[in-house]
């Protein structure tokens, strides 16, 4: 942390605040999972041994609207549509998280999976934890 200038305070919060956001988008999904699960009856917990992967929260959850709403399919398409658009943060997440690599100016380096190098904006990364809020609204909303 010495190595970091004082200018690099924008990118530590905002490498944070992605983290952040997505763990909270976890917890958010397996709450409203389990209010679903209580207003249908059932009383089991969700991920009582381990935490369940974001995929499994996604496929219950598609399940229990499926269920709720068995002549409504735009709810299904909506959380398709959210689906794809966590997929897309999920991957920048994950490039962030595991390949970054130093700060640059404007931002910073990664290195995505293949080893190539990449820079990624300030702007880009507000960008992507602004498209995550929105994605999280919209999946508690259904």
């Amino acid at each position: 942390m010495s190595d970091y200038a004082p200018e690099d305070a924008a990118l530590l919060c905002g490498v944070g605040r992605l983290v952040c956001a997505w763990t909270m988008l976890e917890q958010s999904l397996e709450a409203k999972i389990a209010m679903m699960r209580e207003a249908m009856g059932d009383v089991r917990t969700v991920g009582t041994r381990t935490r369940p992967a974001m995929a499994k929260l996604m496929a219950e959850l598609r399940t229990m609207v499926a269920m709720r709403d068995r002549r409504n399919a735009g709810a299904l398409t909506e959380i398709s549509d959210i689906e794809r658009n966590m997929q897309r943060i999920d991957r920048f997440r994950s490039l962030i998280v595991g390949g970054f690599q130093q700060p640059a100016p404007g931002g910073f380096t990664c290195r995505d999976a293949r080893n190539n190098y990449m820079h990624v904006s300030l702007e880009q990364l507000d960008a992507e934890i602004a498209s995550l809020e929105t994605t999280a609204q919209r999946l508690l909303a259904v």
